[in-house]
């Protein structure tokens, strides 16, 4: 297990949430739904850092802390949606599914690293990058905050 991983793993008991509220996408699934929206949101090969060849993306304003920010971003926080976060000691970077009201307070416990959160119908992606930077790709997601893009 990468240390990401485990930060995220440790946050989760330390919240003491349960598997109706986040669960970890078993392995065996984890790098089939990997690749489909490696497919489906980026252009060319796999790459550590997906942001830089997003098919089509936006930028927000900079906030001091983005996921504060995530009950007013994300378009619908009663829908589950995946979290992917950038381990690079894994094989394939490990993926969550998650009710976004709660991505906040697990990334509050971790320390800072990349990760994404997916719409399940692959309508959306957010991702935070290593430079603090919020990136967003899709109609949908770009609508549903026009007033706090770039």
């Amino acid at each position: 297990m990468g240390e990401v991983t485990k930060e995220v793993e440790e946050a989760i008991a330390t919240l003491k949430l349960d598997k109706n509220i986040i669960s970890k996408i078993d392995a065996r699934y984890n790098d089939i739904l990997y690749f489909d929206l490696l497919a489906h949101f980026v252009n060319g090969k796999d790459r550590r850092w997906w942001w830089e060849a997003f098919k089509s993306s936006f930028s927000f304003k900079t906030f001091d802390y983005p996921p504060d920010r995530f009950s007013e971003i994300i378009p619908d926080l009663t829908r589950k949606v995946w979290l992917m976060v950038e381990d690079d000691q894994e094989k394939f970077y490990p993926i969550y599914d998650v009710d976004p009201k709660y991505i906040c307070g697990i990334l509050n416990e971790c320390f800072g690293f990349e990760y994404y959160i997916i719409d399940k119908d692959y309508k959306w992606l957010l991702c935070e990058n290593h430079h603090g930077r919020l990136i967003g790709v899709g109609e949908v997601l770009k609508k549903h905050n026009l007033s706090l893009l770039i």
